[in-house]
């Protein structure tokens, strides 16, 4: 598809998105889900769910409220979970798990993983232990969040449907700062996800690791990272077996989480320049705030949140600081942890990698917001999940134009 088919694409998707009735088309799609399980159960009412995560554990409710019996999970870390739901939670070669009962009930594939392969790998691993029977919800609309559709519609299809029309200048103008061919087909992709909830659209950048290797020339070549959502330091793993870092500034503010990091920052000690850990989220204000972590470890800022973390600007705790790469996956805060680091971007010009996917306008409000801070900033788009999900926008100023 040319440019200027794709500028026709984007029009016709905003006026899409203000006509969409996002409530309606979820039932819709629910229903699709239901016809699909009860077609793959062949009239058996029996499952066994792999994965006794957060996504397990929304697909076992939905299946309750169907009418479905869930005789338990299957986890590789049974060891350490002995129960969820209430039900028992197995290792896949658990003996108490017969040949007979391995051949007849069904096996529901609920985690949320980046490519097929993986799920390919799970599916031959279970067949050889004598599993006959496998569903992988990979292949349902939605995945998890059409089990929660709250999540869904606040997350990802964003509350305000009209922003689509009343910023269709602003979104072209974010389409045309892509800078390859492939940053304006993902935008489009997007773009489509959020305009039609067409969440069940491939978008995936091949060959990419995400953060570390994006085909993308940064100028500061990752020696000093700021690790906005650092998790368990999953990042920094990566980044390390990559690239040389001098510097590693990770934040943090779910307790479990970041005493994780913690410890992989122990283990990559003799790999590490200097590592600078904080106990803190990143937003606009340095302000104390209700934080709320899921069963799966993501945490996220939120009114109902049963703990208080408190938050910073970068351009307060950074003082000082330059040639960086800032790194932020922080579950919609994005924009204003940005705000927080005007400074550091409209006179040091970092290298980004800022995550778009959480809000659907963030597609085209994230750069254009930093376009206007720093004109200088080139941008692409990359997607490292086999779906709208670790869709990031990156940004670095080229060499030919620092002074």
């Amino acid at each position: 598809m040319a440019k200027a088919e794709k500028r026709e694409e984007i029009r016709r998707l905003a006026v899409a998105a203000s006509s969409l009735n996002v409530r309606e088309k979820l039932d819709k799609d629910l229903d699709a889900i239901r016809v699909r399980l009860k077609e793959s159960l062949n009239g058996s009412k029996n499952l066994l769910v792999f994965g006794a995560g957060n996504c397990g554990k929304m697909f076992a409710h939905f299946a309750q409220a169907e009418g479905y019996t869930i005789e338990g999970f299957l986890d590789r870390n049974a060891d350490n979970i002995s129960q969820c739901m209430g039900l028992p939670v197995y290792k896949e070669n658990d003996a108490r798990l017969s040949e007979d009962f391995r051949k007849n009930t069904l096996v529901v594939l609920t985690p949320v993983l980046p490519d097929a392969e993986k799920y390919d790998k799970i599916e031959m691993h279970l067949k050889s232990l004598g599993y006959a029977r496998i569903l992988n919800m990979r292949y349902f609309l939605g995945l998890r969040f059409m089990y929660d559709n709250t999540v869904f519609v606040n997350r990802v299809a964003d509350d305000d449907r009209g922003a689509f029309v009343r910023e269709l200048d602003v979104i072209l103008s974010a389409f045309d700062l892509m800078a390859d061919e492939h940053s304006r087909d993902l935008f489009v992709t997007m773009l489509r996800l959020g305009a039609e909830l067409a969440y069940d659209i491939p978008a995936q950048s091949p060959g990419t690791t995400q953060y570390v290797d994006v085909n993308v020339n940064f100028r500061h070549h990752y020696r000093h990272f700021v690790d906005c959502g650092a998790f368990t330091g999953d990042t920094l793993s990566s980044l390390i077996q990559r690239h040389t870092v001098e510097r590693y500034f990770g934040f943090e503010p779910g307790q479990s989480n970041y005493a994780k990091l913690s410890q992989t920052a122990d283990s990559l000690r003799k790999k590490l320049g200097q590592a600078v850990l904080f106990p803190m989220g990143v937003s606009d204000q340095n302000e104390f705030l209700r934080f709320a972590e899921t069963s799966d470890s993501i945490g996220r800022i939120t009114e109902t949140g049963e703990t208080i973390v408190q938050t910073v600007r970068l351009d307060d705790v950074l003082k000082g600081h330059n040639a960086l790469m800032i790194k932020m996956d922080i579950e919609g805060m994005e924009i204003a942890a940005l705000q927080g680091a005007k400074r550091i971007i409209t006179e040091t010009k970092p290298d980004l990698a800022i995550c778009v996917y959480h809000k659907a306008s963030d597609l085209w409000r994230i750069p254009m917001m930093l376009k206007t801070w720093a004109p200088d900033y080139t941008f692409y788009l990359r997607s490292h999940f086999a779906g709208w999900l670790e869709t990031v926008l990156y940004a670095t100023v080229p060499m030919q134009e620092m002074p």
